[in-house]
């Protein structure tokens, strides 16, 4: 299985964390934990396929193959022994994935603001999520004929949700892969499997999420579960979805904390 594109950064010497990004960025999403987290850890810094600068393949991937080609990447960085994980957005849930299937390569997480339990109750919430998650599959579709088209969509998208602007300013249709695979495996039953269910980690997990939000991307069953891990949540006061950007300072304390304690 090939690694996924990667860069290590920080103290080469340190304890291994892997940061896994969500949509619309990528890698240098974690600069600002980097500036501060590098002095102690070695950090490795994943970008998705087809979220970097070129296209690796037209349609992307499943959930199954992302997962296996993470789990390749740590193995490839960390031959021996388990690595601490930083996820945001999608990067969460592919984490949940790869600790889900493969315990043995993480010793403890943060996921930031996408939650294990994603289920909203509310037809209002459920709508919202519709609302943004379809037409960037539409998008995605178009710029599999017209990538301009498809970029223009994706960005019109992403103004909607608050898309910060560096990262709207590099956005591509491209990216938008994951909420096709997402819906299909929801509305095939022979795909469902490949989704993330009665998830239960089987390490400490540390969740942050922004507080200043229209729409929560967990549930309070997740916080319990999270609770019963050894873990810990925290909503960050004033947070949107991009809180390690925002909330740099915030986030960055909370990370330090987390990962000084020991292993279990």
């Amino acid at each position: 299985m090939q690694p996924i594109e990667h860069s290590i950064a920080g103290n080469l010497e340190g304890p291994t964390v892997v940061f896994v990004h969500g949509w619309p960025d990528d890698a240098s999403l974690w600069r600002r934990q980097v500036d501060v987290l590098g002095a102690y850890y070695r950090c490795v810094l994943l970008t998705l396929p087809n979220f970097g600068e070129k296209s690796e393949k037209a349609g992307g991937y499943d959930f199954p193959e992302l997962v296996a080609r993470i789990a390749t990447t740590i193995q490839k960085v960390q031959p021996s022994g388990r690595v601490k994980l930083v996820t945001h957005d999608w990067g969460a849930y592919l984490g949940y994935l790869l600790e889900q299937s493969r315990p043995e390569l993480v010793e403890r997480m943060a996921a930031l603001d996408i939650g294990g339990h994603l289920h909203p109750v509310a037809w209002k919430n459920r709508l919202m999520v519709m609302g943004y998650q379809w037409p960037l599959i539409l998008s995605w579709w178009a710029g599999g004929v017209l990538p301009s088209l498809g970029r223009a969509m994706t960005r019109a998208v992403g103004k909607k949700v608050r898309v910060p602007k560096r990262q709207l300013e590099q956005i591509h249709s491209r990216y938008n892969y994951l909420y096709f695979y997402l819906w299909r495996a929801m509305v095939l039953p022979w795909h469902r499997k490949k989704l993330l269910t009665r998830y239960r980690p089987r390490c400490p997990v540390l969740f942050l999420f922004g507080e200043r939000k229209p729409l929560m991307f967990h549930s309070e069953k997740w916080l319990e579960v999270v609770a019963a891990s050894g873990g810990r949540a925290r909503g960050v006061e004033g947070a949107g979805h991009w809180l390690m950007e925002s909330h740099a300072e915030t986030v960055n304390r909370e990370l330090l904390d987390w990962f000084s304690q020991e292993p279990v």
